[in-house]
């Protein structure tokens, strides 16, 4: 793939205009300089990051939990997934939220790929693993997380994403690279 946008393409940073950081994701606005010379704002939202897990708990059986979401004001069904602390790397992540949503722990764990989920808004990345081999042990969630684990099988779970019963990017992604790369 080559690029056919050369530097005198790039938007250059000048300043930030405003800025906020709550909780979970972190809000800017900055100047930046366009090509041309012009300049325009850029408002965008920042995040440290996070994972998620397509976690198989048998063959046939993939994990997925259930929790209200208050921004869509619905019940989703998604993987294992959570926010990176500063500085963590997402193996480590992706192994403690296993264990916190879903109470397993892997003793394979593969990573598939990494994506902005909405680069036009959002600096967040989001690493996606696929795990096996898992062991119970105890779910842990957040104090602010009220999860349902469910089991779905691979079809299943393809039936769901195409019925528009899942809407969720990273369990969207997850499946797909996995049907699409594994062996």
């Amino acid at each position: 793939l080559q690029m056919k946008l050369t530097a005198r393409y790039k938007e250059r940073f000048r300043r930030t205009l405003h800025k906020h950081q709550g909780k979970a994701v972190g809000f800017r606005s900055d100047e930046v300089r366009i090509p041309g010379g012009k300049m325009a704002k850029r408002e965008y939202l920042t995040h440290p990051g996070a994972v998620g897990v397509l976690a198989f708990a048998t063959p046939d059986k993939i994990l997925l939990v259930k929790q209200f979401r208050y921004p869509v004001g619905e019940f989703t069904y998604e993987i294992p997934a959570g926010k990176l602390a500063p500085g963590e790397d997402p193996l480590a992540c992706v192994k403690r939220e296993l264990e916190e949503e879903a109470g397993y722990r892997a003793r394979r764990i593969r990573k598939m790929i990494a994506f902005w989920p909405t680069a036009a808004f959002s600096d967040e990345v989001i690493h996606v693993y696929v795990a096996d081999k898992l062991t119970k042990t105890e779910v842990n969630p957040d104090e602010d997380e009220f999860l349902e684990l469910v089991t779905v099988s691979p079809a299943r779970l393809e039936k769901l994403i195409k019925t528009g019963k899942i809407r969720d990017s990273k369990t969207i992604i997850a499946y797909l690279s996995w049907k699409s790369f594994r062996p």
